[in-house]
């Protein structure tokens, strides 16, 4: 598809299958426990189930195996979760150019604040889970990213640094970050799970590192040596 490459002040990444290796880690806990929740899934999709049930049905299947888990088996599940490579160069290239990076993301929180915090994001929003004062699970979700409508959180960025639709750049990797691409300039599909994806992106990049996005967003100047 055709470079549409302008000066960019912000780029907004999906984060599972676009810096997490896996395609998510909602997922991630799943098979950890041994469990499926496509039926929540078909749910969803078909506009039965709201966002916040979607969440809860999911922590019931963790609880289910066990009753008394807590947000720190959660984080001891999540440390193997593999990253894609080329972040760091990807970031640091960003910021060398005064490019504004952050996380949008209907995945778990505390992945993509582990994942800013590492790597240098500018900033991030997540869902997760509700605990209790011993930091147990209660069975309720935390709701920050409408999986359907990510464009919000986009353009709350958006409005928090100054940055126009024209000067955003989105990367995602599945249907449900169409949305974050109606709200900005250049859209990339980085490893499209799908051709719906592909389609309505600007630019598809299809690669094992993160990095080889860069010459779409910032040209073939690297500012970074070495």
């Amino acid at each position: 598809m055709q470079d549409e490459r302008h000066d960019f002040g912000l780029v907004a990444f999906d984060m599972d299958g676009v810096l997490v290796d896996y395609e998510s880690s909602w997922t991630w806990v799943h098979d950890h426990f041994g469990v499926k929740s496509e039926e929540s899934i078909k749910a969803f999709v078909k506009g039965e189930i709201d966002d916040m049930e979607f969440m809860r049905r999911d922590i019931a299947l963790w609880l289910k195996k066990r009753s008394d888990l807590c947000l720190s088996d959660i984080n001891t599940i999540l440390e193997t979760l593999p990253m894609v490579e080329g972040i760091q160069r990807t970031v640091d290239e960003l910021k060398w150019h005064g490019i504004k990076t952050v996380i949008v993301s209907g995945g778990l929180d505390v992945v993509a604040s582990k994942i800013a915090k590492r790597f240098g994001f500018d900033d991030w929003v997540a869902n997760g889970f509700a605990c209790d004062a011993n930091g147990r699970l209660t069975g309720e979700g935390v709701l920050r990213v409408e999986l359907q409508n990510k464009r919000q959180a986009v353009e709350k960025f958006s409005s928090v640094y100054g940055v126009d639709q024209e000067h955003i750049c989105s990367v995602g990797n599945s249907f449900i970050d169409v949305s974050m691409f109606e709200a900005s300039g250049l859209k990339i599909a980085f490893n499209p799970i799908d051709e719906y994806v592909a389609h309505r992106a600007n630019v598809v990049v299809r690669s094992k590192y993160l990095s080889d996005i860069l010459p779409h967003i910032i040209g073939q100047d690297s500012g970074l040596k070495g």
